[in-house]
């Protein structure tokens, strides 16, 4: 199994979605400003993602979601956890506007994600037998539930972060 192979044999949309995500990643480098709608996008791409495969690929679904609800649950835990140390963002409530400091952890984390469910996906696509087995719906799951509550914890502490410290403007 050649690089270029995988890279040729890859759908179109998995690389709009990496560089959508690089993008966005990219973008939050610095300081920036965005809506509450927005900073959930992210995290319901990776959700979506993970649920689709869940129900396209493995031949075990319900045992895969079940799994993919407790690694979702734990990424949760673990965007609120990477979150504690943060500085918050602040809602603007004239503008409904989310401000928040640069971070290189969405970048990172973005990134990690996404390789983990490319890499998981390009096995699957190698070694077709492998969604029937229950090691790999354990290892999809896994990977696909943290990757996606992760995201989601992230995003849902960065919002009640900002909801909690919003500014309030009086007169314009």
């Amino acid at each position: 199994m050649q690089l270029i192979e995988i890279v040729m044999h890859t759908p179109w949309w998995v690389w709009v979605l990496l560089a959508y995500l690089i993008y966005s990643g990219v973008s939050l480098l610095s300081p920036n400003e965005t809506s509450l709608w927005r900073m959930l996008l992210m995290p319901c791409i990776f959700l979506l993602w993970g649920i689709y495969g869940i129900f396209s690929k493995l031949h075990m679904p319900w045992t895969a979601l079940l799994i993919y609800v407790a690694a979702l649950i734990a990424g949760l835990f673990l965007g609120k956890f990477i979150m504690a140390k943060r500085r918050p963002a602040v809602l603007d409530a004239a503008t409904g506007m989310v401000q928040r400091p640069g971070s290189k952890v969405p970048l990172v984390v973005v990134l990690f994600s996404f390789s983990c469910l490319y890499i998981v996906n390009v096995y699957a696509a190698y070694h077709p037998e492998s969604p029937a087995e229950l090691k790999f719906v354990v290892i999809y799951s896994l990977a696909s539930g943290l990757a996606a509550g992760a995201f989601l914890g992230i995003s849902i502490a960065g919002i009640m972060k900002a909801l909690l410290g919003t500014v309030v403007r009086v007169g314009t």
